[in-house]
């Protein structure tokens, strides 16, 4: 199992799930390529509105 920190004050209110479980979570989001989906900039530029990078493993 893993664990990872992330303190809320990093994450935008972009798609929570992408910034901490980095892209691979859109593989299985039911809202990737609709009209609902939260993270089309993040998946477009790597970064979240804070300019933060997306965490990678």
């Amino acid at each position: 199992m893993k664990v990872r920190v992330i303190h809320s004050k990093n994450l935008s209110s972009e798609c929570w799930l992408v910034q901490t479980w980095d892209l691979n979570y859109c593989q299985t989001c039911k809202f990737k390529g609709t009209k609902a989906c939260g993270g089309k900039r993040i998946r477009q530029t790597r970064k979240n509105l804070l300019g933060k990078k997306v965490p990678i493993e």
